[in-house]
């Protein structure tokens, strides 16, 4: 049985009745800097500033990654439109459209777990995700100059 109940500021205490004792766990409505927390799923428990620091490194990593996956399906596409007068390209077509379709799939999926983790609403996991996703993009983002070559 799951009782749920709203507090005063918007904080939602969601307790599970198992044996003896009660397990309380918030969800945050609002910008927070407490380092107890829960990061999309039960078992990513954030309890001290090791794990936060920890927390922080994987989700800017996951940020970069993002920006890289965009990168490459975009230089996948620019590599059809290179070769599209040739023949042996134009039989490809499904092959070259196949693998778009995997790089948006994946890069969908990464980008909706980046938004969850973002509604997590820790400032430093939301501060993080910003930094490796500028960082991605000081990386893969620059993609205008590239078109010559």
């Amino acid at each position: 049985m799951m009782e749920k109940t709203t507090g005063m500021h918007g904080m939602m205490d969601m307790t599970t009745m198992g044996g003896h004792a009660a397990k309380r766990s918030r969800m945050w409505s609002w910008y927070h800097v407490d380092v107890e927390d829960t990061v999309l799923f039960k078992s990513w428990t954030v309890f001290d500033a090791g794990t936060m620091v920890w927390t922080c490194f994987v989700i800017a990593a996951a940020g970069i990654c993002l920006e890289a996956l965009k990168y490459f399906r975009w230089a996948s596409g620019e590599l059809v439109k290179r070769h599209q007068d040739d023949e042996n390209s134009r039989k490809n077509f499904w092959h070259h459209h196949f693998i778009d379709t995997l790089y948006h799939g994946c890069q969908l999926v990464l980008a909706y777990v980046l938004m969850n983790v973002y509604m997590v609403f820790s400032v430093y996991i939301c501060l993080s995700l910003c930094l490796g996703l500028s960082v991605g993009h000081l990386i893969f983002g620059s993609r205008t100059h590239l078109k010559k070559i």
